[in-house]
């Protein structure tokens, strides 16, 4: 749960980010729309490198302490910790968490890795230094050094003789860095303490952490090589900044001198480092700008290329940080899903973001400069082309961003090809190339994370979604050419054969007329034809191209058997038995359980929990859910066992209660004394009147299987419904003829009420199934059944009676349940008149059973009110999802 919050958290920061500074954002487009987009794509190169360089100053200080890492594996940690800091108000703080955590999953000490944290540092600011020398020297030669300048600097100094010193104790003043630690370790803890919250640090956290700590430093100091190593990457990262400084004042045609770019970036990034606001905001931009305007750059110019730089610097690492934290192992296998799960609905409301761009750009005329510069290449109807294309690609990206949601294998590749499409139509229809780098950006992200996006499509819809493309191309080709090429005399333009088939291609596959100008009606209606042959048939084909995966083979009788054979095994609830009905499939596990689902829409309704060994439940669940994932399905298990949540909390799932289950103590349960007497009067009336109990032994003869299908189909006309599924059975022949059928029987012989009792198998319980009665009959009679079967199940040596689910009952009663359950539990107070909920409860509460709660488990709560609809539809039996709610029960 603190995982869950900690993502969550992670990315309403993100947002808001974007959110708060979407004016910077717009700032930022507007700027490097001035500027040379060969220049500006150089920029956004050159400023990548430098982030790769950045990373391998994390190396080197790794190095220098022996511990061995990829650059290429560090890069993503970088990234991450860039955005944190930029996010989190803590300093370094949140970022030395993350190169912690990951270097730990890889078996390495956390104070050996913060050391290391802390040398890089250390190296970043010595290598600054060496470029703030020679900027300040500049700056004094020019007559241009300010005091505030002077004193930044010394700060900084002071700064890096602070971070210096720590390392320096680790090597002359162990025992000083001790009384550090242990300091910091009951601080820590007594704020912990007063919070009445459990203690974070143990009572030798002190202690292990300083010797690590000296032993990392120590390791610096016989290795000074690793650390002039760390400080030379360092210096080279930052040249690679310095270089994307200039190369923006080449985009804003400003030359511009070594002593003056030295001395801009030497102050900027000064302030950026000592500044109290996070990352500087607000300082940096004005002291940066008001130094290169100090040294002859025009203030127009300066400001257009400080604002571009501080946008490549932070945007890059806030978007590629975000991303990549969601790629970085930090957590546990349920927090991973986590925190990609985020990731694939962050992409795709990117993506859909995307598509709305591709929209308005379309419609927005291109600027004037750039399309003279266009008009002498491109023609207009390519330009025209470009428009279309792009707004097509928009709405395309909208689109497919609910199937990237969901995963989909063929989504991603879909909307791979319309982003490189969409790029292409920025550049030709207005060289927007701003345009163009986001989608291609975005292109480059969603490759990245091509591993989330393993959803399968239906293979046969596919198939057919290809072949009806392919034969309506074929049809809408024909059809075109020889409509053009025989009544041209309908148009304004005569169509030679290779004029129509372009024709012809142009309309199908753009929706867009080059020249067509009909003259009269039929050759509108011609026309607009092939539009709606493509539109039809594009539509189509998407539809097939992105379906769930359809189970169309049934459960063959060796799958049956297995089953079988497990949950005899295994089955210790009341669920268990119905788990064998033959609207089942089944998925096996290697740990040698077995889950029960129906397949309703794309999503996977779950009987109960997977039944097998104790130990392989938590696999279980995540195995089930992966194949949920592969196949496009929506995992959803129904009436969970309580001791089973914590299990499904572990694999990402949330769980909601939805009712109770009542269980009736055979060994206690009697009619005498207080308690009794609401049942005691209603049996003993039914007994003087000459109602009997007869357990009727299967197999059922044919006389009284008719008498009970007679029974049956009056109390369905009377119910107003239909047969159940799923949880419960359904009156089949040969399922009663081999159950045991406890009736009561009028003084004159015939059936009143009967119900078929269902034996579980790992549990010494008796339930029923099928209850049905005749219209009309005396009061009390199913008191009496009940209490009758009671009493058959205790003498047969039973401990329990298993009444089935209340449903609702108990729900949302406690002031700490979620609101959810809190709107369920309205519902149970409210909606009685449509849903007897409270007549059932109050029926069952007449035996004193206690109850035990049962569980929805589902992914997300977005996915809840299909979750329930789904399951609401499997107990159902019906296909249509319009007829599943009954008009009274």
């Amino acid at each position: 749960m603190k995982t869950r919050w900690i993502v969550i958290t992670l990315t309403v920061l993100f947002l808001w980010a974007v959110v708060s500074r979407f004016t910077e954002l717009e700032q930022l487009r507007n700027t490097l729309q001035q500027g040379q987009w060969d220049w500006i794509l150089a920029a956004f190169i050159s400023q990548t490198i430098y982030f790769i360089a950045f990373t391998a100053s994390y190396q080197a200080a790794f190095a220098a302490l022996d511990i061995r890492i990829r650059t290429r594996d560090l890069l993503p940690v970088t990234l991450g910790s860039l955005f944190v800091n930029m996010v989190v108000p803590a300093g370094v703080a949140g970022g030395t968490a993350l190169f912690a955590q990951e270097l730990s999953r890889r078996g390495k000490s956390s104070a050996r890795t913060a050391t290391g944290v802390l040398l890089q540092l250390i190296a970043d600011l010595t290598a600054f230094v060496f470029i703030l020398v020679p900027g300040l020297i500049y700056l004094f030669y020019e007559h241009d050094l300010k005091s505030y300048e002077i004193v930044t600097a010394i700060l900084l100094l002071m700064v890096i003789a602070a971070l210096s010193a720590t390392l320096l104790l680790g090597i002359w003043k162990p025992a000083w860095l001790e009384r550090v630690f242990d300091w910091f370790q009951r601080a820590v803890n007594g704020i912990f303490q007063r919070l009445r919250r459990s203690l974070p640090l143990e009572e030798d956290w002190a202690r292990n952490n300083a010797g690590e700590f000296v032993e990392a430093s120590r390791a610096v100091a016989g290795s000074p090589s690793g650390l002039m190593r760390t400080v030379l990457v360092a210096f080279l990262a930052h040249l690679l900044d310095i270089t994307t400084l200039y190369i923006l004042f080449r985009a804003f045609n400003q030359p511009i001198g070594l002593g003056v770019l030295v001395a801009g970036y030497a102050v900027g990034i000064l302030f950026w480092i000592v500044s109290i606001t996070p990352q500087g905001i607000g300082v940096v931009e004005g002291v940066m700008a008001l130094t290169f305007t100090s040294l002859g750059i025009s203030g127009a110019v300066a400001t257009t290329v400080v604002l571009a730089f501080r946008g490549l610097t932070f945007w890059i690492p806030m978007l590629l940080g975000y991303f990549a934290v969601q790629r970085m192992q930090l957590f546990g296998a349920n927090q991973r899903t986590l925190t990609e799960t985020w990731g694939v609905r962050f992409s795709a409301i990117l993506v859909t973001l995307m598509g709305i761009v591709n929209v308005l750009s379309a419609v927005t005329p291109s600027l004037s400069d750039r399309m003279r510069l266009l008009e002498r290449y491109s023609p207009l109807e390519v330009r025209h082309g470009g428009h279309l294309t792009a707004a097509l690609a928009g709405f395309a990206l909208v689109v497919l961003a609910r199937n990237l949601a969901r995963r989909k294998r063929v989504a991603w590749i879909l909307t791979l090809i319309v982003l490189g499409i969409s790029a292409v139509s920025h550049l030709v229809k207005g060289l927007d190339y701003e345009e163009a780098l986001l989608a291609g950006g975005l292109a480059v992200i969603l490759w990245g994370m091509r591993a989330h996006f393993h959803a399968r499509s239906d293979p046969p819809s596919i198939q057919q979604g290809l072949r009806v493309l392919f034969v309506a191309f074929l049809f809408t080709l024909a059809y075109g050419v020889v409509g053009f090429f025989l009544l041209d005399r309908h148009y304004s333009v005569n169509f030679g054969f290779s004029a129509a088939l372009r024709q012809t291609v142009v309309m199908f596959t753009q929706f867009y007329d080059p020249g067509l100008v009909p003259i009269t009606r039929f050759g509108r209606f011609f026309a607009d034809s092939i539009y709606i042959v493509g539109a039809v048939t594009f539509g189509y084909a998407g539809l097939m191209l992105l379906r769930p995966v359809f189970m169309r083979e049934s459960t063959t009788q060796e799958e049956r058997q297995r089953a079988r054979i497990i949950v005899e095994g295994y089955g210790h609830s009341s669920l268990a038995r119905p788990l064998l009905f033959d609207d089942k499939r089944y998925v096996f596990t290697p740990g040698g359980s077995v889950i029960g689902y129906v397949l309703v829409g794309r999503t996977a309704v779950t009987l109960g929990d997977p039944i097998g060994p104790t130990e392989d439940l938590l696999p279980s669940i995540q195995a089930f859910a992966s194949l949920c994932q592969r196949n496009d399905w929506l995992p959803v298990f129904y009436q969970t066992l309580p001791e089973a949540v914590d299990a499904y909390k572990s694999a990402g799932f949330d769980a909601l209660c939805i009712g109770h289950e009542g269980i009736v103590d055979l060994h206690t349960f009697t009619l005498e004394g207080k308690e009794g007497k609401a049942l005691r009067s209603p049996v003993n009336k039914l007994k003087h009147a000459g109602f009997t109990f007869t357990l009727h032994e299967p197999p059922i003869p044919d006389e009284l299987l008719e008498e009970l299908c007679a029974i049956s189909d009056e109390w369905l006309t009377m119910m107003h419904g239909s047969e159940k599924r799923f949880s419960l059975g359904w009156f089949d022949d040969d399922y009663i003829r081999n159950s045991p059928i406890a009736a009561v029987h009028a003084p004159e012989g015939w059936i009143s009420a009967f119900a078929n009792i269902v034996t579980e198998f790992q549990l010494n319980e008796v339930t029923i199934d099928l209850m049905r009665h005749r219209r009309g009959m005396e009061n009390g009679t199913m008191e009496f059944l009940f209490v009758s079967m009671f009493q058959w199940s205790r003498e047969r040596g039973y401990d329990t009676f298993n009444l089935g689910l209340s449903a609702l009952s108990g729900v949302g009663e406690k002031p700490e349940d979620p609101a959810i359950e809190k709107i369920m539990r309205f519902v149970y107070e409210h909606v009685n008149q449509f849903y007897n909920f409270k007549g059932l409860h109050n029926f069952k509460e007449k035996f004193h059973p206690r109850w035990s709660p049962r569980y929805l488990i589902y992914f997300g709560t977005a996915n809840l009110a299909q979750a329930w609809l789904s399951v609401t539809q499997a107990n159902s039996g019906v296909d249509n999802p319009l007829r599943i709610f009954p008009k009274k029960l």
